[in-house]
């Protein structure tokens, strides 16, 4: 086997260095107009309307480039024949663009963004309004007859990439006649959303913002947001229309493929290998052929002793060796992982590949630290044959990278299946180096089904039900988490006491960040680990915008007027951040609305576009 060809004599860099000269990759194709309302007529709005009732009073406009910035607005439709008949959720966007235009100056970075990257900068609002604003909003913007609105959603990864902004509007909302209730992990499990925030991700411009409420603004940037709280790939989503998901395989295919050649021309060859390698995951649950973007294999003379299908990833990944490790700190090995084919895995096993070899950098792309091993990466994404290939090869099953160890990335994930390989391997159950256990993981992402493989293979105490309590409140597991860990006798009301004691390295954050806040440098992590000591799980929930969390943690008996180190209550919170409505009557200790709350989220039926 060839070992020492540099990097730039593979065809993949030729093909690279060729693009450098083409324009900008394949342009994403409009099949109908990107029709928007300006921000003005926006904020003016007392009823949601259909696009052809707009059209008839000539309300909307064709955006253009030159007219100013487009905003995505990616939501929940709160009912089957309408997305917001009591302009509820309308109404949050409206206040919050209203205090963009007012007090607010700056979009805060979310926890998770936060946690992975400390360099991530706040968006100043003045970006987002220094020129005209205009919006697009699917039931105002697309024509609702079929035809048309087949063309729209052909050309849904065209509006996004031409919006300079995406909002994803998502604020905890009743809908009592739905039985249901809509949240920030409702709208990460529809089928439709993750289209549109998939879209997002694959375009130049992958940050987003969060709204969870008027003042509750929150910018996601940094690894892929498929891997969180409630999310998965589009074609493994919740569709009311299951046919819906057949039209939508070709729809991503086209930012996709608009992303790798992108990646290719800007000469980022682990941008790319990252991304053509997370195909399968990304496609899993459409019908849609995957893209092979270096043409040329079949008349390829390759030099190497290998199945045609590990020279065929040899040679789309411009690799010449088992032992290359790129720019990114990965190996063949590692990206085989992302990919997820156990016969790929077993072919480059079978080359010599070293099984436990971590990765040497950290990843922008997945937000991993270095030494991740390639099982924790197959954990990740779900490719558990090719777990299983690697443990089979003798690979391990502990870690003693700092967080995304191989337990913790099956439970981030819901991955039951891997969690249950990995404890047959005998693998420990432990906490990672900032003390995070994998049933804590499982806990802060609503991971219900691994945490119930934990509970059915390991022993759990009740002290570790509230530590993870408190995991899930500063993450987003939703209102059936809270419900599953108060059986397994969590304690709603216990305060956090030892988060500057649990290992060095959570010690060390603690210190810095509070130090950060006391000098004016406030950000979501400093405010949430500031505030921390002597915390009750509501009050962290409340820091971070989860009302529904929050309610039904009041519904099992949380209290609100316990005083965490600081001197502030839960019922503090809740006033500084006005409302939402049944959270601001649990402070007048009208309870009702919380339990009804927290009934809808734990009997949350799939419904809606």
């Amino acid at each position: 086997m060839a070992c020492g060809c540099a990097p730039s004599s593979t065809p993949l860099a030729e093909y690279a260095r060729s693009l450098r000269t083409l324009d900008d990759g394949e342009r994403l194709s409009m099949f109908f107009p990107l029709y928007t309302v300006p921000l003005g007529t926006l904020l003016e709005m007392t009823k949601i309307e259909p696009h052809e009732a707009l059209k008839a009073r000539n309300v909307w406009v064709e955006f253009q480039r030159n007219m100013g910035n487009a905003a995505f607005v990616s939501h929940q439709w709160v009912t089957t024949n309408h997305p917001d008949p009591d302009c509820k959720q309308i109404r949050v966007l409206q206040d919050a663009l209203k205090e963009m235009m007012g007090n607010l100056k700056s979009i805060p970075v979310d926890l998770i963004s936060e946690g992975q990257n400390i360099n991530f900068k706040p968006l100043p609002t003045s970006k987002i309004l220094s020129e005209p604003l205009f919006f697009w909003y699917d039931y105002f913007s697309c024509p609702q007859k079929q035809g048309l609105c087949e063309a729209a959603i052909n050309s849904i990864p065209a509006y996004v990439d031409e919006c300079s902004f995406f909002f994803a509007l998502v604020p905890a909302l009743e809908n009592r006649n739905e039985t249901n209730l809509i949240t920030p992990f409702t709208w990460n499990s529809r089928g439709w959303c993750r289209l549109e925030r998939s879209c997002r991700e694959l375009s130049q411009n992958e940050s987003w913002i969060q709204v969870k409420g008027p003042n509750d603004l929150q910018l996601v940037l940094g690894a892929i947001a498929s891997i969180r709280a409630g999310s998965g790939p589009v074609g493994e989503g919740a569709f009311t229309v299951p046919e819906d998901r057949l039209k939508l395989g070709q729809v991503l295919m086209k930012a996709l493929k608009r992303k790798l050649l992108w990646l290719l021309k800007a000469q980022d060859l682990p941008g790319f290998r990252f991304l053509l390698n997370q195909q399968a995951f990304v496609f899993r649950g459409l019908d849609c052929k995957l893209f092979e973007p270096l043409p040329g294999f079949e008349n390829n003379h390759v030099d190497l002793d290998v199945s045609p299908l590990v020279a065929k990833f040899f040679y789309q990944n411009g690799f010449r060796s088992i032992w290359e490790v790129d720019s990114a700190g990965f190996s063949p090995l590692h990206y085989a992982a992302l990919n997820g084919d156990p016969s790929l895995v077993q072919g480059l096993l079978m080359l010599q590949a070293d099984p436990n070899q971590g990765t040497r950098k950290a990843h922008p792309g997945l937000g991993f630290e270095p030494g991740i091993l390639p099982v924790s990466i197959c954990c990740t994404f779900k490719n558990n044959e090719a777990v299983r290939v690697l443990i089979s090869a003798r690979g391990k099953v502990t870690s003693s990278a700092l967080v995304h160890r191989p337990l913790q990335c099956a439970t981030v994930v819901n991955n039951a299946e891997a969690v249950y390989i990995l404890l047959r391997a005998k693998c420990r159950p432990e906490q990672n180096s900032f003390g995070f256990t994998p049933l804590d993981t499982a806990a802060s992402t609503g991971s219900l089904e691994a945490l119930e493989e934990l509970l059915t293979n390991t022993k759990v105490s009740a002290l570790d039900a509230t530590h993870a309590l408190h995991s899930a409140a500063a993450g987003s597991g939703g209102a059936q988490v809270v419900q599953r860990l108060v059986e397994m006798r969590a304690d709603v009301n216990a305060p956090i006491e030892d988060i500057y004691k649990r290992t060095l390295l959570m010690r060390v954050l603690y210190t810095l960040k509070v130090l950060q806040h006391r000098f004016h440098k406030v950000t979501i992590l400093s405010e949430v680990l500031y505030q921390a000591k002597g915390a009750t799980p509501l009050m962290i929930a409340l820091l971070l915008g989860e009302d529904d969390f929050a309610a039904a943690l009041i519904a099992a008996g949380a209290e609100l007027n316990l005083r965490n180190a600081r001197g502030l209550t839960a019922a503090d919170l809740i006033r500084r951040r006005s409302g939402p409505e049944f959270l601001l009557e649990a402070v007048e200790g009208k309870i009702q609305a919380c339990q009804e709350v927290s009934l809808l989220a734990c009997g949350w039926t799939e419904v809606q576009f």
